[in-house]
């Protein structure tokens, strides 16, 4: 598919879930569309998810990624993915050993299972070495570097876990209260305050410091348009809202 800025990720936004667009290759790219249960435009009397796709989808797409898109539909062959949350929990299981998504699941708009997985592989690496385990028949010592495994593993994961299901409910901002978040969310990101929030999504910043900053800034500022968006004679409704919304 033409992208609107190629190489660069696209969510489109509206009255629907969340629509994430991006390359995986140079010649290859990638739709997460976001299906809720219940969803009105995906039930059975309107096409089912393809006739979400069809008649909600894709006028919402950018000109140039529609014809690609209408392609892949008449195509068919859609993967399909239940979106789950599963907190970790310590293996005591002798002889085994869960990685990423099979210990800890997040919702996969911002990506993070990559980052969690890869991050584990490391961990392990080290916990594991022949100068940390030097038989790792020994169930004992390799169950107590699980656990350290358990615990050293949260700086990362407890951080981009927050960061992906908060960004989800913002972006698909169900009610007034999380749409005024999310006009401060994207005017945040216009005034350039990206580095933060990019570091805290790729797993370089794993300060949750930094990301309770991040959000009590965004917080503020989508308050502050909201207050100056109303008229004075709105003040103590707005400010209400405004308690609402923090």
């Amino acid at each position: 598919a033409k992208l609107p800025i190629p190489g660069h990720g696209h969510v489109v936004l509206g009255d629907f879930p969340p629509i994430l667009i991006y390359q995986i290759g140079e010649h290859e790219t990638r739709i997460l569309i976001d299906i809720p249960d219940n969803l009105p435009s995906a039930s059975v009397a309107n096409g089912g998810v393809k006739g979400h796709m069809r008649n909600v989808v894709l006028p919402s797409l950018p000109e140039c990624i529609r014809p690609s898109f209408e392609a892949a539909l008449e195509k068919g062959g859609f993967r399909s993915m239940p979106n789950s949350f599963l907190r970790p929990v310590t293996n005591r299981i002798p002889g085994l050993m869960f990685l990423g998504d099979s210990l800890n699941m997040r919702h996969p708009l911002t990506g993070g299972g990559m980052t969690v997985a890869f991050n584990d592989v490391v961990l392990l690496r080290n916990l594991l070495s022949p100068e940390a385990v030097p038989d790792l028949s020994d169930t004992k010592l390799v169950l107590k570097q699980l656990s350290k495994f358990h615990w050293q593993r949260k700086s990362l994961i407890s951080v981009i876990n927050i960061l992906a299901q908060s960004l989800y409910s913002i972006l698909a901002a169900g009610d007034p209260n999380l749409k005024v978040l999310q006009r401060g969310c994207f005017r945040y990101f216009q005034l350039g305050l990206i580095d933060g929030p990019i570091g805290l999504l790729s797993g370089i910043i794993r300060s949750p410091l930094v990301l309770l900053r991040h959000f009590y800034s965004v917080a503020f500022l989508a308050i502050w348009l909201h207050l100056t968006s109303k008229p004075i004679y709105l003040l103590p409704l707005t400010l209400f809202e405004c308690i609402i919304v923090f």
